[in-house]
Protein backbone atom coordinates (compact mmCIF):
# COMPACT_ATOMS: atom_id res chain seq x y z
CA UNK A 1 0.00 0.00 0.00
CA UNK A 2 1.70 3.57 -1.13
CA UNK A 3 0.27 6.31 1.10
CA UNK A 4 1.03 9.78 -0.17
CA UNK A 5 1.21 12.67 2.45
CA UNK A 6 0.87 16.31 1.12
CA UNK A 7 2.20 19.14 3.39
CA UNK A 8 1.19 22.42 1.44
CA UNK A 9 2.67 25.18 3.03
CA UNK A 10 3.33 29.05 2.13
CA UNK A 11 5.60 31.09 3.87
CA UNK A 12 5.51 28.64 7.06
CA UNK A 13 9.50 28.65 8.37
CA UNK A 14 8.07 29.49 11.33
CA UNK A 15 5.76 26.06 11.76
CA UNK A 16 6.63 23.56 9.31
CA UNK A 17 9.34 21.86 11.33
CA UNK A 18 7.27 21.60 14.72
CA UNK A 19 4.96 20.03 11.72
CA UNK A 20 7.06 17.39 10.11
CA UNK A 21 9.05 16.73 13.87
CA UNK A 22 4.61 15.52 14.91
CA UNK A 23 4.72 13.47 11.39
CA UNK A 24 8.11 11.94 12.89
CA UNK A 25 6.29 10.54 15.36
CA UNK A 26 3.25 8.91 13.68
CA UNK A 27 3.42 5.24 14.10
CA UNK A 28 2.06 4.94 10.75
CA UNK A 29 5.62 6.07 9.57
CA UNK A 30 7.05 2.97 11.54
CA UNK A 31 4.70 0.29 9.87
CA UNK A 32 6.84 -1.28 7.25
CA UNK A 33 4.11 -2.89 5.12
CA UNK A 34 3.13 0.46 3.79
CA UNK A 35 5.58 2.81 1.35
CA UNK A 36 5.11 6.74 2.45
CA UNK A 37 5.89 9.09 0.04
CA UNK A 38 6.39 12.77 1.75
CA UNK A 39 6.14 15.58 -0.30
CA UNK A 40 6.18 19.05 1.02
CA UNK A 41 4.45 21.43 -1.35
CA UNK A 42 6.02 24.53 -1.05
CA UNK A 43 3.96 27.84 -2.97
CA UNK A 44 5.73 30.81 -3.62
CA UNK A 45 7.39 31.16 -0.59
CA UNK A 46 9.33 34.22 0.41
CA UNK A 47 10.69 33.08 3.74
CA UNK A 48 12.63 30.11 4.02
CA UNK A 49 10.01 27.31 4.33
CA UNK A 50 12.30 25.25 2.07
CA UNK A 51 15.18 25.35 4.00
CA UNK A 52 13.96 24.57 6.80
CA UNK A 53 11.76 21.52 5.07
CA UNK A 54 15.01 19.85 3.76
CA UNK A 55 16.35 20.10 7.46
CA UNK A 56 13.64 18.68 9.19
CA UNK A 57 13.17 16.05 6.69
CA UNK A 58 16.79 15.07 7.16
CA UNK A 59 16.06 13.94 10.61
CA UNK A 60 16.82 10.05 11.02
CA UNK A 61 12.73 8.97 11.58
CA UNK A 62 12.72 9.66 7.55
CA UNK A 63 15.54 7.44 6.59
CA UNK A 64 13.95 4.20 6.39
CA UNK A 65 13.62 1.86 3.28
CA UNK A 66 9.71 2.57 2.80
CA UNK A 67 10.23 6.71 3.23
CA UNK A 68 10.73 8.77 0.40
CA UNK A 69 10.92 12.35 1.36
CA UNK A 70 10.85 15.33 -1.26
CA UNK A 71 10.26 19.50 -1.40
CA UNK A 72 9.10 20.82 -4.16
CA UNK A 73 9.14 24.85 -4.71
CA UNK A 74 6.52 25.77 -6.72
CA UNK A 75 6.79 29.51 -7.85
CA UNK A 76 2.92 30.15 -7.68
CA UNK A 77 1.40 30.76 -4.31
CA UNK A 78 -2.19 29.54 -3.92
CA UNK A 79 -3.23 26.84 -1.92
CA UNK A 80 -5.81 25.68 -5.03
CA UNK A 81 -3.32 25.32 -7.73
CA UNK A 82 -0.67 23.49 -5.18
CA UNK A 83 -2.97 20.65 -4.21
CA UNK A 84 -3.95 20.52 -7.88
CA UNK A 85 0.08 20.06 -8.61
CA UNK A 86 0.24 17.60 -5.97
CA UNK A 87 -2.68 15.59 -7.14
CA UNK A 88 -2.30 15.25 -10.66
CA UNK A 89 1.74 15.71 -10.99
CA UNK A 90 3.82 15.21 -7.88
CA UNK A 91 2.18 12.49 -5.90
CA UNK A 92 2.31 8.60 -7.80
CA UNK A 93 -0.62 7.62 -9.95
CA UNK A 94 0.06 4.60 -7.82
CA UNK A 95 -1.04 5.79 -4.72
CA UNK A 96 -3.60 4.03 -2.95
CA UNK A 97 -4.50 6.55 0.12
CA UNK A 98 -3.52 10.67 0.37
CA UNK A 99 -2.82 12.88 3.64
CA UNK A 100 -3.27 16.66 2.94
CA UNK A 101 -1.94 18.19 5.80
CA UNK A 102 -1.55 22.53 6.36
CA UNK A 103 2.05 23.02 7.55
CA UNK A 104 1.02 25.14 10.33
CA UNK A 105 -1.11 22.78 12.47
CA UNK A 106 0.09 20.48 15.28
CA UNK A 107 -0.59 16.59 15.40
CA UNK A 108 0.01 15.84 19.00
CA UNK A 109 -1.28 12.05 19.59
CA UNK A 110 1.39 9.66 17.65
CA UNK A 111 -1.95 7.28 16.64
CA UNK A 112 -3.85 9.81 14.74
CA UNK A 113 -2.58 9.46 11.29
CA UNK A 114 -2.99 5.71 11.99
CA UNK A 115 -6.35 6.05 13.35
CA UNK A 116 -7.30 7.99 10.55
CA UNK A 117 -6.58 5.63 7.92
CA UNK A 118 -7.54 2.26 9.61
CA UNK A 119 -11.12 4.47 9.43
CA UNK A 120 -10.71 4.82 5.90
CA UNK A 121 -9.24 1.78 4.99
CA UNK A 122 -11.81 -0.11 7.49
CA UNK A 123 -15.03 1.72 5.82
CA UNK A 124 -17.38 0.21 2.51
CA UNK A 125 -18.74 3.60 2.02
CA UNK A 126 -16.68 6.22 3.27
CA UNK A 127 -14.15 7.90 -0.07
CA UNK A 128 -12.63 10.58 3.07
CA UNK A 129 -11.64 10.19 6.81
CA UNK A 130 -11.89 13.64 8.88
CA UNK A 131 -10.23 14.33 12.29
CA UNK A 132 -11.21 16.91 15.34
CA UNK A 133 -9.76 19.72 13.89
CA UNK A 134 -9.01 21.80 17.67
CA UNK A 135 -8.07 25.33 18.23
CA UNK A 136 -5.07 26.04 20.49
CA UNK A 137 -6.29 28.08 22.72
CA UNK A 138 -8.37 25.23 23.62
CA UNK A 139 -4.28 24.29 25.53
CA UNK A 140 -4.09 27.45 26.92
CA UNK A 141 -4.01 27.70 30.72
CA UNK A 142 -4.78 31.12 31.53
CA UNK A 143 -6.98 32.54 28.97
CA UNK A 144 -7.96 35.97 28.38
CA UNK A 145 -11.66 37.26 28.19
CA UNK A 146 -11.61 38.24 24.75
CA UNK A 147 -10.25 34.55 24.06
CA UNK A 148 -12.70 32.69 26.41
CA UNK A 149 -15.30 34.88 24.24
CA UNK A 150 -13.87 33.66 20.66
CA UNK A 151 -14.02 29.60 22.07
CA UNK A 152 -17.53 30.20 23.57
CA UNK A 153 -18.54 31.22 20.15
CA UNK A 154 -16.76 28.20 18.61
CA UNK A 155 -18.75 25.47 16.53
CA UNK A 156 -22.46 26.85 16.90
CA UNK A 157 -22.61 27.78 13.09
CA UNK A 158 -22.08 24.13 11.47
CA UNK A 159 -21.05 20.68 12.74
CA UNK A 160 -17.50 19.86 12.26
CA UNK A 161 -17.98 16.38 12.17
CA UNK A 162 -19.55 15.75 8.71
CA UNK A 163 -17.45 19.34 7.79
CA UNK A 164 -14.03 19.29 6.12
CA UNK A 165 -11.26 20.44 7.63
CA UNK A 166 -8.66 21.56 5.14
CA UNK A 167 -5.91 21.00 7.64
CA UNK A 168 -5.73 17.51 7.56
CA UNK A 169 -8.02 14.39 5.92
CA UNK A 170 -7.56 11.49 4.22
CA UNK A 171 -8.79 10.54 0.74
CA UNK A 172 -8.66 7.24 -0.82
CA UNK A 173 -6.74 8.44 -4.09
CA UNK A 174 -9.04 7.39 -6.89
CA UNK A 175 -11.70 10.00 -5.85
CA UNK A 176 -8.96 12.95 -5.98
CA UNK A 177 -7.70 11.89 -9.49
CA UNK A 178 -10.97 12.67 -10.64
CA UNK A 179 -11.08 16.11 -9.17
CA UNK A 180 -9.59 19.61 -9.67
CA UNK A 181 -9.89 22.70 -7.86
CA UNK A 182 -10.65 25.93 -9.39
CA UNK A 183 -7.76 28.45 -8.71
CA UNK A 184 -7.54 30.79 -6.20
CA UNK A 185 -10.49 29.41 -3.92
CA UNK A 186 -10.61 31.25 -0.35
CA UNK A 187 -12.73 27.72 0.53
CA UNK A 188 -11.04 24.86 -1.26
CA UNK A 189 -11.88 22.66 1.81
CA UNK A 190 -16.18 23.31 0.97
CA UNK A 191 -15.36 23.00 -2.38
CA UNK A 192 -13.70 19.31 -2.29
CA UNK A 193 -16.15 18.12 0.02
CA UNK A 194 -19.41 19.27 -1.91
CA UNK A 195 -17.63 17.44 -5.06
CA UNK A 196 -16.58 13.87 -3.25
CA UNK A 197 -20.44 14.25 -1.36
CA UNK A 198 -22.25 14.38 -4.96
CA UNK A 199 -19.73 12.44 -6.81
CA UNK A 200 -18.59 15.26 -9.00
CA UNK A 201 -22.39 16.86 -9.04
CA UNK A 202 -23.45 13.68 -10.66
CA UNK A 203 -25.53 12.56 -7.39
CA UNK A 204 -27.26 13.88 -4.68
CA UNK A 205 -24.93 14.58 -0.90
CA UNK A 206 -24.41 11.88 0.33
CA UNK A 207 -22.77 11.76 3.82
CA UNK A 208 -21.67 8.21 3.93
CA UNK A 209 -18.73 9.23 1.54
CA UNK A 210 -17.42 10.90 4.74
CA UNK A 211 -16.11 9.42 8.37
CA UNK A 212 -15.41 11.62 11.49
CA UNK A 213 -12.90 9.66 12.95
CA UNK A 214 -13.03 9.61 17.18
CA UNK A 215 -9.78 9.70 19.37
CA UNK A 216 -7.69 11.50 16.40
CA UNK A 217 -7.35 15.55 16.42
CA UNK A 218 -5.09 18.17 15.07
CA UNK A 219 -4.41 21.68 16.15
CA UNK A 220 -4.73 25.04 14.63
CA UNK A 221 -3.85 28.50 15.72
CA UNK A 222 -6.76 30.53 17.04
CA UNK A 223 -6.78 34.21 15.53
CA UNK A 224 -6.85 35.74 18.66
CA UNK A 225 -7.95 38.96 18.76
CA UNK A 226 -12.41 40.12 18.05
CA UNK A 227 -10.94 41.79 14.68
CA UNK A 228 -8.47 38.45 13.65
CA UNK A 229 -11.41 36.54 13.65
CA UNK A 230 -13.59 38.93 12.08
CA UNK A 231 -11.23 39.02 9.18
CA UNK A 232 -11.04 35.10 9.15
CA UNK A 233 -14.64 34.83 9.12
CA UNK A 234 -14.95 37.48 6.07
CA UNK A 235 -12.49 35.28 4.64
CA UNK A 236 -13.98 32.29 4.92
CA UNK A 237 -17.93 33.92 3.94
CA UNK A 238 -16.43 34.90 0.58
CA UNK A 239 -14.85 31.30 0.32
CA UNK A 240 -18.35 30.07 1.05
CA UNK A 241 -20.31 32.65 -1.76
CA UNK A 242 -17.78 31.46 -4.31
CA UNK A 243 -18.44 27.73 -3.67
CA UNK A 244 -22.16 28.47 -3.55
CA UNK A 245 -21.73 30.23 -7.10
CA UNK A 246 -19.52 27.44 -8.42
CA UNK A 247 -21.95 24.78 -7.64
CA UNK A 248 -24.74 26.87 -8.89
CA UNK A 249 -22.87 27.38 -12.14
CA UNK A 250 -21.63 23.33 -12.04
CA UNK A 251 -25.20 22.44 -11.64
CA UNK A 252 -26.67 24.56 -14.84
CA UNK A 253 -24.80 22.85 -16.97
CA UNK A 254 -25.06 18.94 -17.77
CA UNK A 255 -21.82 19.05 -19.93
CA UNK A 256 -20.13 20.37 -17.18
CA UNK A 257 -21.08 17.73 -14.87
CA UNK A 258 -20.44 15.06 -17.21
CA UNK A 259 -16.70 16.22 -17.64
CA UNK A 260 -16.03 18.41 -14.88
CA UNK A 261 -12.46 18.00 -14.07
CA UNK A 262 -11.70 18.50 -17.75
CA UNK A 263 -13.80 21.92 -17.67
CA UNK A 264 -12.12 23.24 -14.86
CA UNK A 265 -8.66 22.19 -15.40
CA UNK A 266 -9.80 23.72 -19.57
CA UNK A 267 -10.56 27.38 -17.38
CA UNK A 268 -7.38 26.92 -15.14
CA UNK A 269 -5.16 27.02 -17.63
CA UNK A 270 -6.64 29.36 -20.46
CA UNK A 271 -8.11 32.05 -17.93
CA UNK A 272 -6.75 31.52 -14.13
CA UNK A 273 -8.80 34.31 -13.36
CA UNK A 274 -12.35 33.05 -14.60
CA UNK A 275 -13.91 32.37 -11.13
CA UNK A 276 -13.88 35.75 -10.47
CA UNK A 277 -15.43 36.75 -13.87
CA UNK A 278 -18.11 34.75 -12.70
CA UNK A 279 -18.73 37.05 -9.47
CA UNK A 280 -18.90 39.82 -11.88
CA UNK A 281 -21.39 38.30 -13.98
CA UNK A 282 -23.57 38.45 -10.60
CA UNK A 283 -22.85 41.78 -9.41
CA UNK A 284 -23.74 43.26 -13.44
CA UNK A 285 -27.15 41.24 -13.13
CA UNK A 286 -27.72 43.55 -9.46
CA UNK A 287 -27.35 41.01 -6.93
CA UNK A 288 -25.77 42.90 -3.54
CA UNK A 289 -25.60 40.32 -1.35
CA UNK A 290 -23.73 37.52 -2.89
CA UNK A 291 -23.60 35.79 0.24
CA UNK A 292 -26.27 32.69 1.34
CA UNK A 293 -27.56 34.02 4.61
CA UNK A 294 -28.55 30.73 5.71
CA UNK A 295 -25.73 30.65 7.94
CA UNK A 296 -27.37 33.02 10.26
CA UNK A 297 -29.97 30.72 10.56
CA UNK A 298 -28.46 27.60 10.97
CA UNK A 299 -26.46 28.67 14.52
CA UNK A 300 -29.93 29.81 15.63
CA UNK A 301 -31.28 26.50 14.58
CA UNK A 302 -27.86 24.97 16.74
CA UNK A 303 -29.37 27.20 19.55
CA UNK A 304 -32.78 25.59 19.53
CA UNK A 305 -31.22 22.44 19.36
CA UNK A 306 -29.75 22.83 22.45
CA UNK A 307 -30.88 21.44 25.93
CA UNK A 308 -33.14 24.05 27.81
CA UNK A 309 -30.56 24.29 29.88
CA UNK A 310 -28.13 25.27 28.13
CA UNK A 311 -30.33 27.86 26.18
CA UNK A 312 -30.85 30.20 28.58
CA UNK A 313 -26.93 30.28 29.83
CA UNK A 314 -25.54 30.89 25.81
CA UNK A 315 -28.48 33.11 24.61
CA UNK A 316 -25.56 36.22 25.46
CA UNK A 317 -23.26 34.56 23.03
CA UNK A 318 -25.99 33.55 20.49
CA UNK A 319 -27.66 37.54 20.16
CA UNK A 320 -23.80 38.56 20.17
CA UNK A 321 -23.01 35.80 17.54
CA UNK A 322 -25.90 36.74 15.16
CA UNK A 323 -24.97 40.17 15.47
CA UNK A 324 -21.61 39.51 14.28
CA UNK A 325 -22.82 37.09 11.54
CA UNK A 326 -24.77 40.16 10.29
CA UNK A 327 -22.17 42.40 10.00
CA UNK A 328 -19.55 39.82 8.47
CA UNK A 329 -22.21 39.01 5.80
CA UNK A 330 -22.52 43.30 4.95
CA UNK A 331 -18.65 43.39 5.27
CA UNK A 332 -17.75 40.40 2.89
CA UNK A 333 -20.86 41.26 0.35
CA UNK A 334 -19.13 45.28 0.34
CA UNK A 335 -15.36 43.34 -0.67
CA UNK A 336 -16.35 41.08 -3.29
CA UNK A 337 -18.68 43.69 -4.86
CA UNK A 338 -15.17 45.82 -4.80
CA UNK A 339 -13.77 42.95 -6.67
CA UNK A 340 -12.33 40.59 -3.51
CA UNK A 341 -13.10 36.93 -4.75
CA UNK A 342 -10.82 33.96 -6.01
CA UNK A 343 -7.33 34.84 -5.12
CA UNK A 344 -8.56 36.38 -1.36
CA UNK A 345 -6.37 36.45 1.94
Amino acid sequence: MLISIGILAHNEERDIGILISDLAKQTLLSKETFSIAIHVVANGCTDNTVSVARAALAAGAFQRGNITTIVHDLPRPGKSNAWNEFIHRLASPTTDYVFCLDADIRIPEATTLQLVLDKLVGSKTACVAIDESVKDLLEKRDKTLTERMILAASGTGYNTRVTIAGALYCVRFPVLRDIWMPIGLPGEDGFLRATILTSNFTKDENLDRLVFVDGARHIFESERTIAGVFRHNVRLAIGTAINVLLFNHIRESESIRNNLAEYIQSRNATDPDWVNELIKAEVRRGKYFLLNKDFILKRIQGFLALPPSQRLRKFPILVASVLFDIALLIRASQLMRRGAGAGFW
